[in-house]
């Protein structure tokens, strides 16, 4: 007996931030998942987690040290299902620091805007409503339709929350705006209700015009109501802004009519600023430059961009509508503590492997380029005694990475920790520990899963962007920019309140350059351990994006001294900033003469300026940069599926992903959905709009019901068996395009298969099979069927491509003569049987006449009959001169190489297809491709059933008789028929009703042959 064992995929993950984490956290879900993949991370350092890593400082009273400001947004639905399913298998025992989700993240809904007007800074608090959504909880994103009623009512609830509105010493004209302006909208939310819930007619485009103009003058009206009251309160200018703002979202979306679309394709905008597309449906000069725009730039790194309309305006809806109970979540601890702890500790238990301090140096294509051949890593120390390194340390019962590593499991620690030297810096100067990994395809692994920073895939990926035969790779990287990014930390001696901040604990943005943004994070000092005497009771982190002064480095040697330059320059640019402007946040913490006072920060270095013993973070490696997603850009992102290489998925927030913006959920979004490449299943993806412009998912498999036979029933079973069959056989020149559209119409359901035309080319064919028998019927039938072949290719789609796995026909349209074969064919195979009167001659030495007559319908009127039509006719012209003079001229002119290449097919795809099709002739056996459908008995344009069936044909021996035949056959179609269109053929003539078709050649061959059991290779 043998016994197939079938071995798990093994999986190489390059990288471990949040979108690595994702597909690995997704693909070992499933209970029998190590029976499907075996699993390996490969990170560079210490420590997971990418951009949103953090550590402890262990010299330092294990203070959590980060790079930029990590916060969730409530509609992070994707982000906090992952954390969610995690937290809970994770399972900590009561009283655990951090025990669940909800422990890890609190909400908060309070953002200080920040405007400057006349060389002032002005604080523009806004609080946000809460809800009773949880986040995570997965329900469905509304459409745009469902948003603009969410839209307006959330103008509402927002001006129910200003304070101005409770203040009784606010001037009853300054209450009455307020209200006044609050009843326009409560009106405007009526009329678009109703327009949006009443079906469309003829008068759709008059109402939504009228609309347009009515949300444009109510525009006008307010600003001409509240001009007087924003002079006098600039910190209400945040709220009639976000009037302005959303109203000209909505005329925006009428206009553009995304509101008639469930799934809208934002890329179709993303040729276009926000900032213009907001200007061009009505939003004033006053409200696109206004701080909340601003904050849209400012929170995407991109102050001084322009970014995608598109992008920008599905953020901007997800982040303002959809979030489920707060705008915001504090993580309760540093992100490696909240989000890359549990990740890890949840996957290490699952069986994942980890392999810390292996820093990937390049992926190497094989020799044609198809795939990944090789995997380089750098080997940059040796763990003691070759164990497994254990990379969290414990604080205050909470498991934490520390921010530099774990010396005393490493060989020559010591030397290490004293030399000063970061093993996350790309430019590091401490040799390697051992030779290089090298990783080969087929030994060591089956996939790769690339999931580092795309700031780093110019030095890992030379040889793709270099790849002439994938030029979208480079594409990518060549459009797709990123940025460097600055971030500081500063921890204060006394509480917020004593800095003279007169606002609860706020996230603030845009303020002044070059840290545009703010949030106080006081709330974590409760998780590190500053003792009694060095009183810490404030904390501050400061980040904003932040201009290149030099070329980034992309090879490690010139990478060297790279991030040292860039931390000092943070350290000066962040000195700036709190001389030049934090006097508007802490008003109370400056000096006399200006500037803050750096007394007030926390320091334990006697003697030296405490502003050096703050955070200071640079981006350690060019994958730390962060990605941009500038107007125009977007569009050269690439799925998770297609890098172009069988064996390369990529992830990150830098591919094709449904938020295409630099986040926490952007890089989980794209984990998810490189799982689902991976794995081939529909894994959960919330507001997957992308799903549109990609073939259906498998759907999972489920138990098939047993066959109910009856006494008497046509239908039998294959493999069929034909005996002493005569056919003919003509070969028609076609259209290679419109047979494409044939095949990609009937045949493109599967999103792992398709089906190409070889060339410009199809067959007739008619054949009697004198003795025709099934495997589960005795006896034999006689049969005639004629038909159309179409020969194809069969490609399978491997990242992006179209790798060619063998040739077959698909037969489109076919008619036999017989009830039990046209019931029994459609049943079981899917043969598009159709039943008609079939001439066919005795011997193919006399006149050879073949005949279809049909049953059709009438060409018009619904009270005429159908009636019997000859529908095809055939006649051996004996004077006609053969276009080709044998079999292999026939194959030739059937064989176009060109227009394989057009399709997307290499030179190394032809030769695959040229020696299938030759194996193919030589043998005897080919393939037959079938659309199997059952039409729904309710909804009539829908199948209840519809399958992709391949079945194999088998020549018994070598045929008794195989011939050219001389002449040519000549037939005749039935114009109306639709055959001409549909098979792309050429028909000649001034018969009105019926169009010539000549053959290029004709063939006469007798032989046995058997159809066998079918694969069914896509169902739903």
């Amino acid at each position: 007996m043998n016994l197939q064992i079938r071995k798990p995929e093994r999986i190489v993950i390059v990288g471990g931030g949040m979108a690595a984490l994702t597909t690995a956290f997704e693909l070992t879900s499933r209970p029998d998942w190590r029976e499907r993949y075996d699993i390996t991370v490969y990170q560079m350092g210490h420590r997971l987690g990418g951009k949103g890593a953090s550590g402890r400082n262990q010299k330092r009273f294990d203070r959590i040290e980060e790079h930029g400001l990590h916060l969730f947004y409530g509609f992070y639905d994707n982000a906090f299902s992952v954390l969610r399913r995690c937290y809970d298998e994770l399972a900590r025992p009561a009283g655990a620091p951090l025990r669940t989700l909800e422990d890890a993240f609190h909400p908060h809904s309070l953002v200080v805007f920040e405007e400057q007007r006349g060389g002032q800074w002005h604080h523009q608090p806004l609080l946000f409503p809460r809800n009773d959504e949880r986040p995570g909880a997965g329900t469905a994103t509304p459409t745009p339709a469902q948003l603009i009623p969410k839209m307006l009512t959330f103008l509402l609830d927002l001006f129910d929350e200003q304070p101005l509105l409770k203040n009784p010493a606010a001037t009853r004209g300054d209450r009455a705006a307020l209200r006044l302006l609050r009843r326009g909208v409560a009106g405007l939310l009526g009329d678009l209700g109703e327009f949006l819930q009443r079906p469309g007619d003829g008068l759709v485009v008059v109402r939504r015009e009228a609309l347009l103009g009515r949300l444009l003058t109510f525009s006008r009206w307010t600003w001409r109501l509240c001009a007087p009251l924003l002079e006098r309160r600039p910190d209400l200018r945040v709220a009639w802004t976000a009037v302005d703002v959303t109203l000209a979202m909505i005329r925006g979306m009428l206009a553009d009519r995304l509101v008639e679309e469930t799934a809208v394709d934002w890329l179709r905008l993303d040729h276009e600023d926000f900032r213009a597309w907001l200007r061009r449906h009505g939003a004033s000069d006053e409200a696109i430059h206004a701080s909340t725009v601003a904050g849209v730039y400012a929170g995407a790194y991109m102050a001084d961009q322009e970014i995608g309309a598109g992008t920008a305006l599905h953020w901007t809806l997800r982040m303002l509508y959809t979030y489920r109970g707060a705008l915001f979540y504090k993580m309760q601890a540093g992100m490696g503590d909240v989000v890359f702890a549990p990740l890890y500790l949840v996957l290490r238990a699952r069986g994942v492997n980890f392999r810390f301090f292996h820093r990937a140096d390049a992926l190497r294509l094989s020799a044609d380029r198809s795939r990944v051949e090789e995997v380089v890593f750098g080997r940059q120390v040796a763990v003691k005694d070759d164990r497994e390194y254990e990379p969290l340390y414990d604080v205050k019962g909470l498991p934490c990475w520390p921010s530099e590593p774990l010396y005393d499991q490493i060989e020559h620690g010591d030397r290490l920790a004293d030399s000063g030297e970061n093993l996350e810096d790309w430019g590091t100067r401490w040799p390697d520990a051992r030779e290089p990994l090298v990783l080969r395809a087929g030994r060591d692994f089956d996939r790769v899963l690339l999931g580092i920073g795309l700031g780093a895939v110019p030095a890992l990926c030379a040889e793709m962007i270099a790849d002439p035969d994938n030029p979208r790779f480079a594409a990518m990287v060549r459009a797709v920019k990123t940025t460097h990014t600055a971030s500081a930390q500063l921890w204060f001696r006394g509480d917020l309140a004593s800095t003279g901040w007169q606002l609860p604990p706020p996230v603030m943005i845009p303020h002044a350059m070059p840290l545009d943004t703010w949030a106080d994070m006081s709330h974590l000092l409760k998780r590190e351990s500053f003792p009694g005497h060095v009183p810490a009771g404030s904390c501050a982190y400061l980040t904003a994006a932040m201009d290149d002064d030099q070329e980034p480095p992309v090879g490690r040697e010139e990478a060297h001294g790279y991030c040292a330059r860039q931390t000092a320059r943070i350290r000066r640019l962040t000195e700036q900033h709190l001389r030049d402007s934090s006097a508007h946040l802490w008003p109370a913490a400056q000096k006399p003469g200006g500037g803050l006072d750096h007394r007030l920060l926390v320091t334990t270095d006697v003697g030296a300026d405490p502003l050096d013993w703050q955070h200071f973070s640079p981006c350690l490696n060019p994958s730390d940069r962060y990605v941009r997603s500038i107007r125009g850009s977007t569009v050269h992102r690439l799925d998770a599926g297609a890098s172009g290489y069988d064996n390369l998925v990529l992830c990150g927030d830098w591919t094709m992903n449904p938020m295409n913006l630099g986040c926490v959920e952007g890089a989980t979004m794209s984990g998810i959905r490189a799982a689902q490449v991976i794995s081939g299943e529909a894994i959960a993806l919330h507001d997957d709009w992308l799903a549109a412009r990609r073939p259906a998912l498998r759907p999972p498999a489920r138990e098939r019901p047993r066959y109910i036979q009856r006494a008497l029933n046509e239908s039998t079973s294959p493999p069929y068996e034909a005996r002493a069959t005569a056919m003919y056989a003509a070969v028609l020149r076609a259209e290679p395009e419109r047979l494409a559209t044939l095949c990609e119409q009937h045949l493109g359901l599967n999103p792992a298969r398709c089906y190409l035309p070889l060339g410009p080319s199809v067959v007739f064919y008619a054949q009697h099979n004198h003795a025709l028998s099934a495997v589960d019927a005795p006896g034999v039938v006689p049969e005639r069927d004629f038909g159309f072949l179409v020969p194809v290719a069969v490609c399978e789609r491997r990242a992006g491509r179209l790798v060619p796995v063998g040739v077959a026909v698909y037969m489109p349209y076919l008619w036999v003569d017989l009830g039990a074969a046209l019931l029994g064919g459609r049943e079981v195979l899917g043969f598009p049987k159709g039943q008609a009167r079939l001439a066919f001659p005795a011997a193919p030495d006399g006149a050879v006449e073949l005949r279809v007559d049909a049953w059709l319908p009438p060409a018009r009127g619904r009270g005429d009959t159908w009636r019997e039509e000859r529908l095809i006719d055939a006649s051996l012209d004996g004077s006609a001169r053969s276009r080709v003079r044998s079999l292999a001229d026939a194959l030739r002119s059937g064989f176009d190489l060109a227009w394989l290449a057009s399709r997307g097919i290499d030179l190394a795809g032809q030769l695959r297809l040229l020696r299938a099709l030759t194996l193919t002739l030589r043998t005897g056996g080919l393939k037959m491709v079938f659309l199997k459908q059952y039409r729904d008995a309710a909804a009539c344009d829908r199948a209840c059933y519809q399958a992709i069936v391949e079945a194999p044909c088998t020549r018994a021996g070598a045929p008794r008789v195989a011939s050219q035949l001389p002449g040519a056959l000549q037939l005749r179609i039935l114009r109306r028929s639709g055959l001409l269109s549909e098979l792309g053929l050429h028909g000649e003539g001034d018969d009105p009703e019926r169009a010539r078709v000549p053959a290029l050649a004709t063939f006469y061959t007798e032989l046995d042959f058997t159809i066998g059991a079918a694969d069914v290779v896509w169902a739903a």
